[in-house]
């Protein structure tokens, strides 16, 4: 990782290890002062504040317009640089959010809740970059689920390394639940909204939402909808034909969210409303027929629908 890139994200008060990082998200923190909570909690029942959001390798093969992440980190896919072992990240990055959460505890009121926050059980592999460049991630998830600690592992990936998610299959690492997402309806736009590094980045992409089908666990698209750009109505048809060939179980509309870095790329105007976000949606089902609506969380502006033929009930903890 570049010198420069490290030192703001230590401003930014991430917790670093070698390549590897983790963050205390605002929801967590909110959670542990008993102000609200992330949508995962309500539509998933994860608990938010033993949640644990982290990169196994801060690097990405796209740079995606709508990413609030220092875009410094995109390369070509390139890993450069020292690959930690597995067993080494997970125990630093624990301590290094271990540290991150100092002062939390002092509230006597969240005491239980933030001594239960130094141990997670729920990890949250999405925080940075393309978790799947890391080439030990089947080793990792593996360790992950040792730990009598761990409930829940969720991996959110761009879609751009089908090889890794075929590794993850036959190695027996799934995650508990498996992320694609999904930011253009097809390959023009695709480029403009993502910009990957590989000219054959769209037939990569296919390939992967294959692979997804194919997954033995909670499979998961989740779509950025950004105001004026890719929310088109006459791109639904191509949205549906997409969602289909991976037959995810959920599907996450969630609006572009002006923040960060991607500030430079939009305007406020770009950020759908939740009710544009559920317009959005009740047309898409039109197309989606095996498809209904289930839940909604007003804040993160986001639509979940689920598949009526899916054998996963929609919370994993009530």
């Amino acid at each position: 990782m570049k010198t420069n890139v490290s030192s703001e994200l230590k401003k930014k008060h991430y917790g670093l290890f070698g390549n590897a990082g983790t963050e205390v998200c605002l929801w967590t923190k909110k959670a542990l002062r008993n102000e609200d909570v992330c949508y995962k909690q309500k539509f998933y029942g994860i608990p938010c504040h033993r949640c644990m959001q982290f990169s196994p390798l801060i690097a990405c093969n796209q740079n995606c317009l709508f990413c609030w992440r220092p875009t410094e980190i995109m390369h070509s896919g390139k890993i450069s640089g020292k690959i930690e072992e597995p067993e080494k990240i997970i125990e630093n990055l624990i301590e290094e959010r271990r540290k991150l959460l100092t002062g939390f505890g002092a509230n006597k009121k969240n005491r239980k809740k933030w001594q239960e926050a130094l141990k997670p059980c729920h990890f949250a592999i999405s925080l940075i970059g393309e978790p799947t460049l890391y080439p030990k991630l089947p080793e990792l998830m593996s360790l992950l689920k040792q730990r009598p600690e761990t409930k829940t592992i969720f991996i959110v990936s761009n879609g751009q390394n089908p090889e890794m998610l075929l590794k993850l299959k036959k190695k027996n690492a799934l995650p508990t639940q498996m992320y694609l997402s999904m930011n253009a309806p097809g390959e023009k736009l695709f480029r403009e909204i993502c910009r990957p590094c590989s000219d054959r980045a769209w037939k990569i992409y296919l390939k992967s939402l294959k692979i997804l089908k194919s997954l033995r666990c909670r499979k998961v698209i989740r779509m950025t909808i950004i105001k004026g750009l890719n929310d088109n109505y006459e791109f639904l048809p191509e949205y549906a034909r997409l969602i289909r060939l991976a037959e995810p179980d959920f599907v996450e509309v969630k609006a572009y969210m002006r923040l960060g870095y991607n500030r430079q790329s939009f305007l406020w105007e770009n950020m759908p409303s939740l009710k544009d976000i559920e317009k959005f949606s009740e047309k898409l089902l039109k197309e989606l027929k095996n498809f209904k609506k289930a839940d909604k969380n007003r804040l993160s502006r986001i639509v979940l629908l689920k598949n009526k033929k899916t054998k996963f009930r929609q919370k994993i903890f009530d």
